[in-house]
């Protein structure tokens, strides 16, 4: 009972010299005009803090809507490029009808792996968006892997990190092209090899997919080398930081080569 009002006390006096405290700055700010520009300056100071810390907080909750509605506008320009393409190469053969190369799908990486000797990632786009096993899965940044299996909803990537993946790579400053496969270890570095010995190689030089591929685009930045070494005296085998960041995937595209179906197809011809 003496505890209950001795608090009740203690919180009597604290709002007792609130209300007077209020009422001091009250009469000192309505009666001295420099005191009243001080404490006013001091108010909007205040204000414009939590103003700022209100937005960078809104800001970074509208930070996933913003990325989304990024990725999906850089999947509208691709494709409106592969169109560009494609009606380029009907004016030059004159063909009735010329469709683009690559269809591509937005998707959003929901579990990625990185530290393991075959990773993998599992993105929020299946069968029911039309994405199939064997299409690429690419940023502008770099290739991330293969599809492997689909379900309605959802499907399963290699990811480029893993042991027997491998990426056709060249060089931008001569062509020169060759596997680039990851060697384990860390997550940004990949090799590029079976690069001829007499082909001049210098660091910072960039290194795009080659084309060479029915599964992967043209000309997709995939990093830069850092270093070289001679392998079995014939080739040179080059040491590239990737661009891209496999340990904060986020959002990809798979892609789907209108190619693939035909070349197969002459691949079968051969005897």
């Amino acid at each position: 009972m003496n505890n209950r009002a001795g608090l009740l006390s203690t919180l009597t006096a604290i709002i007792l010299f609130i209300v007077l405290e209020s009422l001091s700055i009250l009469l000192l700010v309505e009666n001295s005009v420099v005191q009243r520009f001080r404490i006013l300056g001091t108010v909007r100071t205040a204000q414009a803090w939590v103003w700022t810390r209100t937005s960078d907080i809104h800001y970074y909750f509208n930070l996933r809507s913003e990325n989304e509605q990024l990725a999906e506008e850089n999947r509208q320009l691709r494709e409106q490029l592969d169109r560009y393409a494609a009606t380029a190469r009907r004016i030059d053969s004159l063909s009735v009808e010329e469709g683009p190369d690559f269809i591509w799908i937005g998707a959003t990486v929901i579990k990625n792996t990185v530290n393991r000797q075959r990773n993998h990632l599992i993105i929020d786009r299946g069968r029911r968006d039309g994405v199939e096993p064997g299409m690429g899965v690419v940023t502008s940044r770099g290739v991330v892997g293969i599809v492997g299996a689909v379900s309605n909803h959802y499907a399963y990537v290699f990811s480029l990190l893993g042991t027997g993946q491998s990426v056709s790579a060249k060089l931008a400053a001569s062509g020169a092209f060759g596997p680039m496969v990851w060697p384990g270890g860390a997550s940004d570095r990949m090799l590029l090899q079976e690069i001829p010995v007499h082909i001049q190689v210098a660091p910072g030089d960039t290194v795009l997919t080659s084309g060479y591929s029915t599964i992967y685009p043209p000309d997709i930045p995939l990093g830069s080398v850092v270093g070289t070494k001679v392998s079995k005296g014939s080739s040179q085998e080059l040491t590239v930081a990737l661009f891209e960041e496999f340990r904060s995937l986020h959002s990809v595209y798979v892609v789907k080569n209108n190619r693939q179906p035909e070349i197969e197809e002459l691949y079968e011809q051969v005897p």
